[in-house]
């Protein structure tokens, strides 16, 4: 049975557009409870913004929509992962006729309840525990993993968030090359540019000992930062309002290319803030970087056994590292896995950074044809797709955007 004690899904929502995502939530979970055995359920929860209860809201022709993803995760019991997949492909069709008539994309995950109680700590299952709603099923369940705490999500893991959201702008500077952007382009470059403020200022109150999982909380804390610059606080609080409700006509006349490169030197600053507090040093130097930070992925400490395996396995899987470094840094760039890799490289290619090793090294692991800013971009999106984001190759294609320099 569903629920009833959901709240609110949205921070500047009416009466009205809550009903209509209640309603949401009720034929969703009419969906999930016909197609799966409960011997096989533990809940189906709801994660994101709506989970969260600050969900955003947008207005069109005076009327109220929901602007995010509907981000849903299954909990099961006993089913393997042929078993998941299957019964995924039971679900999705269901969900198909439901997508259509809201106009926004509902996303479902499958987990077992036995690896979620083992799974590593990480942001994601941080805020999963404490910004989430049970739509059906054991609303204790989620609440009880104790291990989700924030004092003990490994620092790289709140860098790799930055990444993360950072890679949005190297999408954005694809996007740019387009000849003619129409309005859908142009929506999804602002979208990808506010996602990345908040990914940098999350980031920054993860490091500043200020993170918290609600985006409401975060805006508060960020205002009342004295070590923040005026500049940064004003921008984050502008990226969170869009997030709760989303003005697009403000920014659509917007010049992209002047917007991005104001902002760079932001991020920049809060990368280097970042880094340095993740890897113990006064500051960071970029000439620097790929010697310290590889050197210190080989000595930090796993958190579990299948993790030091993981890492030990890679330092006779993974290539080489074609670059000047010491031991301890080839070493520490072997027992990465490929996504590990590129959040060390990411800078590079972000920031436009001109030393030669770090290019020589981006260059080898990307295969790229040239250290050219151009080639490297491309490179790293083609990189992203494989390691990280396998649906950004839709979103690409959808946008006529080709990794192949050739066409």
């Amino acid at each position: 049975m569903t629920n009833n004690s959901w709240g609110k899904f949205t921070v500047r929502g009416s009466e009205d557009v809550e009903k209509k995502i209640m309603e949401i939530m009720k034929e969703v979970a009419f969906i999930i409870e016909s197609q799966i055995n409960p011997n096989n359920f533990t809940a189906l929860i709801m994660l994101g913004g709506y989970g969260r209860g600050e969900g955003g809201v947008v207005i069109f022709d005076g009327k109220e929509y929901p602007h995010n993803n509907f981000d849903f995760l299954l909990i099961t019991r006993n089913l393997n992962k042929k078993k998941q997949n299957d019964l995924k492909k039971k679900i999705y069709p269901k969900l198909i006729p439901l997508n259509r008539k809201i106009k926004t994309q509902i996303d479902l995950g499958i987990v077992n309840a036995s690896n979620l109680k083992h799974t590593a700590n990480r942001i994601i299952w941080y805020d999963m525990r404490f910004g989430h709603k049970t739509i059906l099923g054991d609303e204790n369940f989620v609440p009880s993993l104790r291990r989700f705490r924030l004092q003990t999500i490994p620092k790289w893991d709140a860098r790799n968030l930055l990444v993360n959201r950072g890679t949005l702008m190297i999408i954005n500077e694809l996007l740019l090359k387009k000849k003619n952007l129409d309005n859908d382009v142009r929506k999804l470059i602002i979208k990808h540019i506010n996602k990345a403020i908040i990914g940098y200022g999350d980031a920054l109150l993860f490091f500043l000992n200020d993170y918290n999982w609600s985006y409401v909380e975060k805006q508060k804390r960020m205002q009342n930062r004295n070590d923040v610059s005026e500049d940064f606080k004003k921008i984050y609080d502008k990226a969170m309002e869009f997030r709760f409700q989303p003005k697009y006509e403000n920014y659509m006349r917007y010049d992209y290319i002047r917007w991005m490169e104001e902002l760079k030197s932001h991020f920049e600053y809060i990368h280097k803030y970042c880094e340095a507090q993740h890897l113990g040093k006064p500051e960071i130097d970029w000439n620097e970087y790929p010697e310290i930070a590889f050197k210190r992925a080989f000595f930090e400490r796993s958190p579990s056994v299948r993790e030091f395996l993981k890492k030990f396995i890679n330092i006779f899987e993974n290539k080489k590292y074609q670059g000047k470094g010491s031991l301890f840094c080839k070493l520490g760039f072997k027992t990465l896995d490929s996504s590990g890799v590129l959040a060390i490289l990411f800078p590079l290619i972000a920031y436009n950074l001109k030393n030669k090793n770090f290019m020589d090294v981006t260059s080898n692991f990307l295969n790229s044809p040239s250290t050219s800013i151009e080639d490297l971009r491309r490179s790293y999106i083609k990189a992203w797709m494989q390691y990280r984001d396998n649906a950004l190759q839709a979103l690409l294609h959808k946008h006529k955007i080709y990794l192949d320099s050739s066409r």
